[in-house]
């Protein structure tokens, strides 16, 4: 199947399920962002209590949470303040930075693993073998070095625990005041900027990355389309098949972009350190494997993109304003059918 295909078929595989990272219906958005946001950060924090056997599934999802909670910072940005939200981003961030080295050496074993799955039936018995090795013990070390080392794990959960003492301060109510001044206003003002700038980011790195192609411009346009997709799963009670609908498609962006940044990075290291390859042919044939994998996955992300950054932000804007006066209608019209 071509990447075309894979891209036009994505309806066919698409499933309605509500997220888990979503406002309930009727929510208030003041709780309900503070509700998310904390179950986030306990989550994040109670995979490293598993003890070792759960050590590479702890980071994994520590680092998704962390990108959901700073997804749901970049919604409110305008309404909690540049100050705050620089402060929480930043702290989220770096925290993430501290696992990085970890998850860097389950990417390449996972990129390598893709490699093999797409193109093994075209390669002879044994091709790869020597570097799949290498890659997965290289992993086994870099996890035993960052258990051990108490400056990353005991660092890690400490953060989230302090980012989840204060998140547990938001106040709730609009008129409420916190350490953070007020607390979120239950309107669409409230997210609407937020929601327009992301979108807009992700349009403007998606046309750069398009008409200036390389690895770090595709990245970042990659991190704006899982903003976004996380901010969407946020607002799903404004109107769930539109917005789980996109979600799903930027989820399928991301995916596309982030293997197609594993691949570079495995390509980098292998480049670096040519000890884990050290047969110059399969190292020559991983290159060529790779660069047309990684045009096949820019190819799909190109399609789909495009169907997602169709609309402007200003229009964008406009018509999600729209669907949540819709959704209030609809919630005033229950209250008052229950009351009458």
């Amino acid at each position: 199947m071509t990447s075309i295909q894979a891209a036009d078929r994505l309806a066919d595989h698409m499933v309605l399920a509500l997220p888990t990272f979503r406002l309930l219906p009727a929510e208030p958005l003041g709780s309900g962002l503070k509700r998310l946001g904390v179950d986030e950060l306990d989550q994040a924090i109670s995979g490293f209590y598993d003890g070792e056997e759960t050590f590479r599934g702890a980071v994994h999802e520590a680092r998704k949470s962390m990108k959901r909670v700073r997804a749901l910072l970049r919604l409110v940005r305008y309404e909690v303040g540049e100050k705050v939200y620089r402060f929480e981003n930043s702290w989220l961030r770096d925290t993430a930075r501290l696992l990085s080295e970890v998850r860097d050496a389950a990417v390449h074993v996972h990129a390598m693993e893709d490699v093999v799955g797409i193109y093994g039936p075209y390669l002879a018995d044994g091709t790869f073998d020597e570097i799949r090795a290498n890659l997965a013990w290289r992993r086994e070390l870099v996890e035993q070095r960052a258990m051990a080392d108490p400056n990353v794990i005991p660092r890690v959960v400490a953060n989230l625990e302090r980012a989840r003492a204060r998140y547990a301060s938001w106040a709730t109510d609009p008129a409420g005041k916190s350490a953070y001044g007020m607390g979120i206003r239950d309107e669409f003002g409230a997210v609407g900027p937020g929601l327009r700038a992301t979108h807009d980011r992700g349009r403007r790195e998606m046309v750069t990355a398009c008409n200036a192609p390389s690895p770090e411009r595709f990245h970042l346009w990659r991190k704006r389309v899982k903003y976004l997709k996380h901010q969407l799963e946020i607002l799903t009670p404004m109107w769930p098949e539109v917005m789980i609908g996109m979600a799903i498609t930027l989820d399928r962006i991301g995916d596309l972009l982030g293997q197609d940044h594993d691949l570079t990075a495995l390509l980098r290291l292998v480049a670096d350190r040519p000890d884990i390859c050290p047969n110059p042919i399969e190292r020559s044939l991983l290159s060529a494997l790779a660069e047309q994998r990684r045009s096949d996955l820019q190819t799909a992300s190109r399609i789909l993109g495009r169907r997602i950054y169709a609309e402007r932000p200003g229009a964008l804007h406009n018509r999600f304003q729209a669907y949540w006066e819709s959704m209030e209608m609809a919630r005033t019209i229950r209250l008052t059918s229950l009351t009458a």
